[in-house]
């Protein structure tokens, strides 16, 4: 019988009946219940409005930039992120652009989160003494390929930047030109001691009615998609993308940090969100609300739907809002104790892909890099 509820007080109840008389699960979702309170009070932070790459289809330029006055002061942006503080940000994204071009501006806010991810192309090392996890973008396993995507090529630059660094977790961006170029990162990966997971190319607004008009390419975001050429993924793609997955997890399970359960929901066919009469996701777990917080590069509040607002909701895949809806359990993660079970799989991984607890790492005793990486 299917499980239907979305009063809380009912969610929980439903979650005693399950893991009462299985004390595997509860003490699986006493861990779980710990993850989540990581991400109770998140913050993006977008670091800058400058970019080194141009990326198809760009989730930050793609629909035209409103350009703003950036903070330069390095003391401005520490008197904002201590009060950031005194808010109790639990996470805290550092997003852009490209925000290792801006790196006093990461260092003004190492001291005062415990838990941060930075999303970066790779191209630009960052200081090993910004304590925060290392979330870098791959769009291909080719240069060929690499610089169709993205403008230039610049995963092997990445791996150049960042091999054996313990913060650092490759995404790569699967997408309909870019699938069989999956294994090749995963070796590189392997090879260079950086663990991988994975994000599905989503297309934007903007992008999407370049494609619907038959706009001529241009020399910036929309260099190479024609109508019937494009990154985005069909419905046997998404079946591709889940065999890849699952494969690249048997094959490399030292370096794939990833989930089945996950890999099997966000490449179903049908939308991982559903949307209003105005095509907006009310219940994804990226949605800007009360308790989470974006802002420019001006350290100026947006108020914007979600982390990347120009994009599709009923086209999205990508990883913040998938992960995230994924944080309270769904009706369909009770239907039973293994539906549970799929969920709290779920959690585990979330935390080892993005959970760097930089404080807790150097009160250990001293490891060599690989080791460290070998401990996640």
């Amino acid at each position: 019988m299917a499980y239907a509820a979305s009063d809380p007080r009912v969610v929980l109840r439903r979650v005693r009946e399950l893991v009462e008389p299985r004390p595997d699960l509860a003490e699986r979702y006493e861990a779980a219940k710990q993850t989540i309170r990581v991400f109770r009070k998140p913050a993006f932070y977008e670091v800058t409005q400058r970019c080194n790459l141009k990326c198809e289809g760009c989730y930050y330029f793609e629909s035209g930039l409103k350009e703003i006055t950036e903070r330069q002061a390095v003391e401005e942006w520490e008197t904002f992120f201590a009060k950031e503080t005194e808010r109790q940000v639990s996470m805290a994204y550092f997003v852009g652009a490209e925000p290792a071009l801006h790196q006093e501006r990461l260092m003004a806010a190492a001291g005062h989160f415990q838990y941060g991810n930075v999303g970066t192309n790779g191209t630009i090392k960052i200081d090993a003494a910004v304590p925060f996890r290392i979330s870098i973008s791959m769009w291909a396993g080719d240069e060929e390929t690499d610089r169709k995507m993205r403008g230039a090529a610049a995963y092997k630059k990445a791996f150049r930047n960042y091999r054996g660094d313990p913060r650092a977790i490759v995404y790569y961006t699967l997408s309909r030109w870019n699938l069989d170029g999956a294994r090749t990162i995963a070796e590189l990966c392997r090879d260079n001691g950086l663990p991988l997971t994975f994000n599905l190319y989503s297309p934007t607004v903007t992008y999407l009615a370049k494609l619907s008009h038959g706009d001529a390419n241009d020399d910036q975001f929309f260099r190479v998609s024609r109508p019937d050429d494009t990154p985005m993924l069909s419905g046997e793609d998404l079946k591709h993308a889940e065999r890849t997955v699952l494969d690249l997890m048997e094959d490399f399970p030292e370096t794939v940090l990833y989930s089945k359960n996950y890999n099997a929901w966000s490449t179903r066919e049908e939308p991982l969100h559903p949307v209003d009469a105005n095509g907006i996701a009310p219940d994804c777990g990226s949605r800007i609300t009360p308790l989470m917080h974006y802002y420019g590069a001006d350290l100026e509040r947006k108020e914007i739907k979600c982390c990347t607002p120009d994009l599709d909701c009923s086209q999205c895949r990508i990883m913040s809002g998938g992960w995230s809806t994924k944080l309270a359990p769904r009706p369909e993660d009770l239907a039973d104790a293994e539906a549970f079970s799929g969920w709290l799989e779920m959690m585990e991984s979330l935390r080892r892909i993005f959970v760097f607890d930089f404080a807790a790492r150097q009160a250990k005793a001293p490891m060599h890099a690989a080791d460290t990486i070998a401990a996640q």
